[in-house]
């Protein structure tokens, strides 16, 4: 009898393990590739992956109450997956991601989009980027958004060249360009779905903004 309570004792810790790699690589991943985008992304990602090495280590170590330590175990991989969203279909915020290098402007435009988001009843989450390779990168990071809010002008990657390596990678997303009404048509060309001259205001954002309803899923596959 205890032959096969240490036989399925190592079969869970295997399978935690396994679980705990498979975290790892993914945590991995996302760095290499938020390496030039938010440097808190970065350490938030940074002490997951290092908490999940310490916690493999404690586990395969097996000090202590065995099953407790699986108890624990399970418990951190389940907290994880709620906070990081993994395998959540059902319920969602409508999501934004403003793409500007002035940082006046993306607080400007955060605070005009919170403003149609209390007329329309809507629940927003927002995300930023300072060029177009942020945004591209967050994207190749695995996230996704409803709406993005494109500049054209920026230093690294303009709108024009984000919003067309965004659409050769498959994002169905809605995209927005803000732009001076000389370069609008070469910006509609690269694949907006609408673009708005500046400055924008609270009516311009509600001719464009859409119905939750209608959202746009993002296939982040590389072209």
């Amino acid at each position: 009898m205890a032959d096969e309570d240490n036989t399925q004792i190592d079969r869970e810790i295997q399978n935690l393990v396994n679980k705990l790699n498979e975290r790892i690589a993914k945590l991995d991943q996302k760095r290499k590739v938020l390496e030039n985008a938010k440097g808190s992304e970065i350490k938030a990602l940074k002490k997951d992956r290092d908490e999940a090495w310490k916690i493999k280590s404690s586990l395969l170590n097996e000090s202590g109450d065995t099953r407790q330590e699986i108890a624990n175990v399970n418990n951190w991989l389940d907290q994880k997956t709620l906070l990081s969203g993994d395998d959540q279909d059902e319920g969602y915020n409508f999501s934004v991601l403003i793409v500007d290098d002035d940082l006046t402007v993306r607080d400007t435009n955060r605070r005009l989009m919170m403003s149609v988001e209390t007329q329309k009843q809507l629940t927003m989450e927002f995300q930023e980027a300072k060029n177009g390779k942020e945004a591209v990168y967050l994207h190749l990071a695995g996230a996704s958004y409803d709406l993005i809010l494109m500049e054209n002008h920026m230093p690294i990657m303009t709108g024009i060249q984000a919003t067309q390596r965004l659409r050769k990678m498959g994002v169905k997303s809605q995209i927005v360009g803000v732009s001076s009404e000389s370069d609008q048509q070469a910006f509609i060309d690269a694949g907006l779905d609408n673009c708005i001259q500046k400055p924008l205001d609270i009516a311009k954002i509600t001719t464009f903004l859409s119905d939750p309803n209608n959202r746009k899923r993002t296939d982040t596959s590389q072209a």
